[in-house]
């Protein structure tokens, strides 16, 4: 497969479960949940992952102020695909790490990002 649509594609598999998250930051504040954390599902490349993390709001809102971020639990930090390099890691912390898509997937990672 050509590089190009392999970083498009983990580009869209990663933005469905971050639309996935960004419903549940936005039905815990509906709610009023107040907690420090929130779970959220894991953001790696694998489509059949169900891994979820506890992430303070802060943090999330820090992931998400750009939208080539994504996050994945601590182990799922994938950032080459089919021999495809498409992200890299920012931040490590014990639960998760941010990382940042880089080249076709970092454009196609804005494009969708719902906060655009």
């Amino acid at each position: 497969m050509e590089p190009d649509l392999i970083a498009e594609r983990v580009a869209r598999n990663q933005s469905a479960f971050r639309d996935a998250n960004e419903q549940v930051a936005a039905r815990a504040e509906t709610i009023g949940v107040d907690g420090p954390a929130l779970p959220f599902i894991c953001e790696c490349p694998d489509p059949a992952c169900t891994a979820v993390t506890l992430i303070d709001r802060e943090e999330y809102e820090r992931i998400r102020a750009a939208g080539n971020r994504f996050f994945a639990v601590t182990g799922h930090e994938t950032c080459v695909v089919d021999g495809v390099e498409v992200a890299r890691v920012v931040e490590r912390h014990d639960a998760f790490s941010m990382l940042e898509k880089i080249a076709v997937a970092k454009e196609k990672a804005e494009e969708l990002d719902p906060r655009g």
